[in-house]
């Protein structure tokens, strides 16, 4: 049996797990599931924990108080080998009652989902390293605290695939699943940078014969989702490349250590694909469109994940895209999470004395 397989049902399994547990339960499921000395990189600001005790006590526990009925509703599971390592991929909701704070966030006492991506690293047969991937400012949307400008995408969910398109975590496709990856990189390959980036009208074919006409790309609050090249080149790729017109990947050294800058993870499965770094861009804030933020002038590193899928004809036609805003800005000089605490509780005083 493919270990990918198995290790794409053991993810579900520890999620179902995790969604029964609560106090001393999450450590013992944890165990169960990961080393002991299992690494979990965490989207701000949780950044980075080592071991499980640590992972349970800092982020599953204190989740589990806020959301005490939450259920995980995955979107899809992808699996295969990036550098040599088991990687599972997937990305869906934790949805569930916010009943008490988290993160400072207000408790709704309602029907609140947090969107979540997982990339997971498995080592004989158990995790072994973690990236958690979150949209804090989307559960800070709907608890009536959302703390950007109107976004000019919609901020409404985003949408699961067709229930035809696979990628379940009881199949595998790593035949079909090269293609899907090789027509993302190609894409990828294809985008400005440079001097490219003062003339993108002349470079936009470089990579748009990639996309479906109807593409759907789904961006995280404060961006918001968008249908179509118009609609994603007019709500995003135009304001984004304004306040970052130096923004370039980072070229990973493969033969590196396996923390070194640049994708961590990238495979594909079926019609899906999935590329992520640890940071996997640097650019410099100077514009000021980008979320109605003034521009830094900061230099900053941005943690992005992508899961794409293709059609039948290999025509990119859905992007879920994942970034941690709140790191972004914390380097550009704004902790969103600090401003939180003052608007959300007014007796607390920004003036000392």
């Amino acid at each position: 049996m493919s270990p990918h397989l198995d290790n794409k049902r053991r993810l579900t399994e520890l999620l179902y797990r995790l969604s029964e547990s609560d106090g001393t339960a999450i450590d013992q499921t944890l165990a169960a599931f990961c080393h002991p000395d299992a690494v979990w990189r965490i989207f701000h600001p949780f950044n980075e924990l080592h071991g499980i005790e640590a992972a349970g006590a800092a982020f599953w526990a204190p989740l589990r108080e806020a959301f005490p009925d939450w259920e995980a509703r995955m979107a899809f599971m992808l699996a295969g080998e990036y550098e040599g390592r088991e990687c599972v991929s997937t990305w869906g909701v934790l949805m569930g009652n916010l009943a008490r704070p988290w993160l400072g966030i207000p408790p709704t006492h309602g029907l609140c989902s947090l969107r979540l991506g997982l990339n997971v690293v498995f080592r004989e047969g158990r995790i072994a390293k973690v990236h958690v991937l979150l949209d804090i400012p989307d559960l800070m949307r709907q608890a009536g605290y959302y703390p950007f400008r109107r976004m000019p995408g919609s901020a409404e969910a985003w949408a699961f695939p067709p229930c035809d398109s696979g990628a379940t975590a009881e199949g595998i496709d790593l035949e079909l699943g090269a293609t899907t990856l090789q027509h993302v990189r190609e894409m990828q390959l294809g985008l400005a940078k440079g001097d490219e980036l003062k003339d993108l009208g002349a470079t936009r074919s470089k990579h748009s014969p990639h996309w479906h006409k109807h593409m759907m790309w789904y961006g995280p609050a404060g961006i918001g989702s968008s249908r179509g090249q118009r609609g994603f080149l007019d709500y995003h790729g135009a304001l984004f490349i304004q306040a970052f017109p130096d923004r370039e990947g980072i070229v990973r050294d493969h033969a590196g250590p396996e923390d070194a800058h640049g994708h961590y993870i990238r495979l594909g499965d079926g019609h899906f694909a999935v590329t992520a770094g640890w940071p996997s861009l640097y650019g410099t804030h100077l514009g000021g469109q980008w979320l109605g933020l003034a521009p830094s002038g900061k230099r900053v590193e941005m943690r992005v994940a992508d899961w794409y899928r293709t059609d039948r004809d290999g025509k990119i036609i859905d992007n879920w895209v994942m970034m941690d805003l709140l790191h972004i800005l914390h380097q550009a000089g704004l902790d969103v999470l600090d401003d939180l605490r003052y608007i959300a509780d007014p007796s607390l005083k920004r003036w000392p004395g």
